[in-house]
C-alpha cells in the first residue's frame, strides 16, 4: 500500500493487480483472470471481515488499481493512541550497525565537500539507534601515507615541528601541505626524504610519532569545533593508521585463500566489478587505500561483529568500494550474512552549477559556509525584531545571535539532507533561508506557531482527553493521515538510506498543518480540545523529526 497518485480518489492504494495479471498469465491463466481489473476485484473480494473496520471504502479502478478510504473510527484510534503512547518506532531485529562517515584529512581543513557525508551518515546513526539499533559511528579520517612524509619534511625544513599542539593551526597546516606538494613534485633529493619519513613513521620512529601525533590533535580541535556546531555527537575516530598493523596479516589471508595475483611485483586482487584490481601491496612492498579499506572491512565485521556496514561517501568512490565489497565476498567475510551499503551522494556546486568553490577559486571552507548562513540568519532576524518594534536589549541581543547560529545551521543542514543524495545540488543561501518553501526556516516557524497555539490556549495538555477528539473536517483527516505514515517513511528510510524521505514527511505536516491552521480555528472554538489534541501530536512529531537531524526547535520566533 502505497500513497494515492491523486488524494481525492483514497487514502492509499495498491497497484499490485497489474504484476499478478503479468505473472498470472506467463503460468497459463488458471485463475481465469481477464484484466488488471478482475485481479483487483479478486483482492478486494479476499479482504478478512476485520477490513469492515479498517476501511470506509475499497474501490477498483477499470486499470485495476485499488484505493482505500481509511474508516474515521480507525483513524481516530489511531491519532487517540499517539497521543496517549506517542511514538512506538522499533525495528523487528536490533542489530549492531557500523556506519563510515564525515572522514576528513588530518592536516587539512573540513570543507563543504564533508558537510554531506557528515550529516547524512550522523542522520542515518540516529535513526538507527532510535530505532533500536546498536550503532557504531566511525571517522575514518585520512590520517597516514605519503602525504604525511612530505608534510614532516616540510616542517622539519621550516624549523616548525618543535613547540606545542596548542600553537599549531590547521590552516598552516593545510600551507605546508601545499608547498611540501610542490616540493615533493620537483624536488628529488626532498622526495627521497619524505619517502624515508615514511618508512620511519610506519615504524614508530620517536620523532616522526610526536610530529604526526601533533598534527593530527591540532586537526581534531579544528573538527570538533565544527562537529559542534552541526550537533555531532559520538563519532569515534579510528583512521588509516588504526589498520596500519594489520595490513600484513590481511594480505597474507587473501594470498591463501588464492585471491592474490602478483602483477609487475605488486599483488592484486581481481573482482567481478572492474577489469582493474585491487592492489593489496605495492610493488616496492608498501600498502595503500586498497589494503586499508580491505582491512577495515574484515576489522569491522570480524572484530566489531557488525550485521551491516553503511560506507557515506561521495559518488566517485563507488567502483572503489564496490571492489572491496566484492573482494570482502571473495575472502569470505560475509559469510554470517553481513550487509555492506555504499550510501553515495553527489557533488554540492556553486550557481553555476560547477564545483562550489570561492571567488578565488578556493575550495569552501565548511567553518566559513557555517558563518555566512548565521550571519545571513542574523540580518533576517533583526529585521524581524526591527519590524515588530522589539528594542534589543543586552539579554535579546546575546539570544537573537544565538538563534540566529541556530536557525542558519539548521538551514544549512536541512537544505542538503531535503535533496535526493544520489544528486548533485546547488548551493543557494538564499534558498535554504526561504520562510516558505520546504526549508528549516519553514518547519521551525510551524513548530513555533503550534508552540504559540498552545500557549494561547493555556490549557495543560495533560488534561486533555482522547474522547473529546474529532476528526470532522477535511484538514484535520489530511493531516491524521499525514501523521499516520511516518513509521512507513522511517521504514523505507531505514532500508534504502534516503534521509529526503524523512525531510519530505516534516515539510508535509508542516504544509497540512498551515491548511489545517487557517481552515480550523482552534483557540476559543468549539472543537478546541480536539484541535488542541491534533496540534500536541503534530508537535511531538515534528520535534521527533527535527531531532533525527539534530536540529533544536523553537518554541517561539
Amino acid at each position: 500500500m502505497v500513497a494515492p497518485a491523486d488524494p481525492r480518489f483514497g487514502d492509499y492504494q495498491c497497484n499490485n493487480a497489474m504484476g499478478l495479471f503479468k505473472q498470472s498469465k506467463k503460468e497459463g491463466g488458471k485463475e481465469g483472470w481477464k484484466s488488471p481489473r478482475d485481479v483487483g476485484e479478486a483482492i478486494k473480494s479476499a479482504l478478512p471481515s476485520e477490513a469492515a473496520d479498517l476501511f470506509a471504502e475499497v474501490n477498483v479502478a477499470p486499470q485495476g488499481f485499488i484505493t482505500v478510504k481509511l474508516s474515521s473510527q480507525w483513524l481516530h484510534k489511531q491519532v487517540a493512541e499517539l497521543f496517549d503512547h506517542g511514538l512506538q518506532l522499533r525495528s523487528g531485529m536490533s542489530q549492531r550497525i557500523v556506519i563510515d562517515y564525515s572522514s576528513p584529512n588530518i592536516a587539512k581543513e573540513m570543507h563543504v565537500g564533508h558537510l554531506r557525508s557528515t550529516i547524512l551518515g550522523d542522520t542515518m546513526a540516529n535513526l538507527f539507534e532510535d530505532l533500536g539499533h546498536d550503532v557504531v559511528r566511525l571517522n575514518h579520517v585520512g590520517d597516514w601515507g605519503t602525504q604525511f612524509g612530505m608534510l614532516l619534511e616540510y616542517m622539519r625544513k621550516e624549523e616548525a615541528l618543535d613547540g606545542e599542539a596548542s600553537s599549531m593551526v590547521v590552516s598552516d597546516l593545510q600551507k605546508f601541505y601545499r608547498s611540501a606538494k610542490e616540493a615533493f613534485d620537483e624536488d628529488n633529493d626532498f622526495r627521497k626524504k619524505a619517502q624515508t619519513n615514511v618508512v620511519e613513521l610506519q615504524g614508530g620512529a620517536d620523532w616522526a610519532r610526536t610530529a604526526w601525533n601533533r598534527i593530527c590533535e591540532a586537526s581534531r580541535k579544528e573538527f570538533d569545533n565544527v562537529y559542534g556546531r552541526l550537533q555531532i555527537q559520538g563519532l569515534q575516530e579510528r583512521g588509516e593508521s588504526f589498520y596500519n598493523e594489520m595490513l600484513p596479516g590481511v594480505v597474507a589471508e587473501l594470498q591463501e585463500k588464492g585471491l592474490v595475483t602478483e602483477s609487475d611485483g605488486a599483488l592484486c586482487v581481481f573482482t567481478n566489478v572492474s577489469e582493474t584490481p585491487l592492489i593489496v601491496q605495492k610493488a616496492d612492498g608498501g600498502f595503500g587505500y586498497d589494503s586499508t579499506d580491505c582491512a577495515a572491512v574484515q576489522h569491522r565485521i570480524r572484530e566489531e561483529k557488525a550485521n551491516r556496514v553503511i560506507y557515506v561517501i561521495d559518488n566517485g568512490q563507488e567502483l572503489h568500494m564496490r571492489m572491496v565489497f566484492s573482494a570482502a565476498e571473495q575472502a569470505g567475510w560475509l559469510s554470517e550474512g553481513a550487509r555492506l551499503d555504499f550510501m553515495g551522494f553527489g557533488l554540492v556546486q556553486g550557481q553555476d552549477g560547477k564545483k562550489f568553490k570561492t571567488r578565488s577559486g578556493e575550495v569552501v571552507r565548511l567553518r566559513d559556509l557555517l558563518d555566512e548562513a548565521a550571519d545571513r540568519s542574523e540580518v533576517e532576524l533583526r529585521k524581524r525584531a526591527e519590524n515588530a518594534n522589539i528594542l534589543l536589549d543586552e539579554e535579546k541581543e546575546a539570544q537573537l545571535k544565538e538563534n540566529a547560529e541556530s536557525i542558519g545551521v539548521a538551514a544549512v543542514k536541512y537544505f542538503d539532507l531535503r535533496q535526493n543524495r544520489n544528486s548533485d545540488y546547488r548551493f543557494s543561501y538564499d534558498s535554504m533561508l526561504d520562510p516558505k518553501g520546504n526549508t528549516a526556516v519553514y518547519v521551525l516557524y510551524a513548530y513555533a506557531r503550534i508552540a504559540g497555539v498552545l500557549r494561547r490556549a493555556d490549557f495543560e495538555v495533560s488534561s486533555l482527553s482522547t474522547t473529546d477528539l474529532e476528526l470532522t473536517e477535511a484538514p484535520e483527516r489530511a493531516l491524521a493521515l499525514r501523521l499516520l505514515r511516518l513509521p512507513d517513511v522511517i521504514a523505507q528510510v531505514e532500508d534504502d538510506l534516503f534521509p529526503s524521505r524523512l525531510v519530505d514527511h516534516m515539510y508535509g505536516l508542516a504544509t497540512d498543518f498551515s491548511s489545517f491552521y487557517t481552515e480550523c480555528p482552534v483557540v476559543g472554538s468549539d472543537q478546541q480540545k480536539s484541535r488542541l489534541i491534533l496540534c500536541e501530536v503534530v508537535r511531538r512529531q515534528l520535534a521527533y523529526c527535527l531531532g533525527l537531524l539534530r536540529i533544536e526547535p523553537f518554541e517561539q520566533l
